[in-house]
Order: structure tokens, then sequence, then C-alpha cells
């Protein structure tokens, strides 16, 4: 065999190699790229917070478990329960001096979660932990109940943040979505009932140590979990 048929033999024994090691480099990243898909699949639910706050945990309408749940919340986003989820919502109260729930204004409640107070601001442990995570998963802040002569136990009572959370939804498609928050007898319970009128209950889940009520015998949520047959779980 002459030099120049070494050298080209050689030449092709180089080529194939690499044509081979592109070959193997291209089906590895294709693995993790799947992996990263499966896992993304996996995680593809809605979280939301129904109203912690400080005046329904600490302030002028806090109920009696408010501060443990809330911590409790806390502390699973701590441990990392935020990566069962691609988005979280927390809903906020955000209501006018005036507003028309407020006993001065022929309401029931106490003045609570007053626009610009720290009364509505989220539970601190909590959004300390939220803030923690919130370059890893996206938080969507909606707030309600903004309108002076309009009550709104329910996100999806707010004309403006109805169409954002529910384009949120239709657009991502989750494969489910957990609820759990203050109160369970008003706005849970009001939250869960105009979801369920677009939404399948069988992919619905009630975070149940994660709730807490005004009226701890009030039974209504209860009643509706169990007449759709909704899930419930515990962080």
């Amino acid at each position: 065999m002459t030099q120049r048929h070494i050298i080209a033999s050689a030449f092709l024994v180089i080529v194939a190699v690499a044509i081979a090691s592109c070959g193997n480099s291209g089906k590895k990243n294709d693995n993790k790229t799947g992996e990263k898909v499966a896992e993304k699949v996996l995680n593809n639910r809605l979280l939301i917070i129904v109203d912690p706050q400080v005046d329904f945990t600490t302030g002028s309408l806090a109920v009696a478990k408010g501060p443990e749940t809330m911590t409790l919340l806390a502390e699973a986003v701590e441990k990392g329960v935020w990566k069962k989820y691609n988005h979280i919502v927390v809903t906020q109260d955000n209501h006018p001096a005036n507003h028309c729930s407020f006993v001065e204004q022929g309401g029931i409640f106490p003045p609570h979660c007053v626009q610009g107070t720290e009364g509505a601001t989220v539970y601190p442990l909590l959004q300390e932990k939220l803030t923690a995570v919130s370059n890893d998963i996206t938080i969507h802040y909606l707030t309600k109940g903004d309108l002076v002569d309009k009550e709104e136990f329910s996100i999806f009572q707010n004309e403006k943040n109805a169409a954002v959370l529910t384009k949120l939804i239709d657009n991502s498609q989750f494969d489910g979505i957990d609820i759990c928050g203050i109160a369970t007898d008003y706005c849970v319970f009001e939250t869960l009932t105009d979801l369920l009128t677009f939404y399948p209950a069988h992919k619905v889940r009630v975070v149940t140590n994660c709730i807490a009520a005004v009226d701890e015998s009030d039974t209504k949520l209860a009643e509706l979990i169990e007449k759709e047959k909704i899930e419930t779980v515990q962080f």
C-alpha cells in the first residue's frame, strides 16, 4: 500500500469517527430534551392560592387557623412543593376604603384588605417563600373587590382579572388545578364554584391542610367536594 493510500485510509477513518460522534451527541441531546419535556408535562398544573392576606391571618378579619395554615403553606413552598406546578396564582382582596362589604357601608364585615394598607398584603412568611422561588416559577398576583359597590368573593367575579386567569387556563391547557387559601366558607368556596362552571371537576383538587374558615362548622365546601367528587390532597 502506498503512502498516499495510507493517508487516504486514515482520513476516511477519522471522518467516520467524527460522524459517529456527532450522531451519538445528537442522540444524547435528544434524550435530554425528551427528559425535560416529560418533566414539564408531569408538572403541568396550576396552584391557586386564595386571599392569603394579612387581614385574614392576623389582621382585622383574621380567621382562627389562618396563620397556622398559611405558615404550613409557606413551609411547603420552601420544601419544594412549587415544583409540582407550572404557574401559581395568588388572589387578593383589594378594597377601596368605602367598600360595600364593610359594616360602615351597610355590609357585614369590618374594614379589611383596604387598598394600600398592610392588611391587603400577602402573609409575610408566605410572601418571603414565594419571592424566593419567583425566578423559577411564574407567579401571578390578581386582585378583586376593587369596585366600591360590588362584592367579589371569587377572582372569577372580577371582570378584568377573570379574563386574565381564564386566558391563562385556556392557553396553558393544565393537566389539573389545585386550590387552597382563605376563607374556606367564602372566597375558597366561591372560587371553586366558579371554576367548576367551565373546568372539569375530575381535574381539580383541594389542598385541605392549607385552607382556613371563618366558621369551622360550615360544611358547604365539604358538600361541594363530595357532590362533584373532587379529589383532596395535603402538602
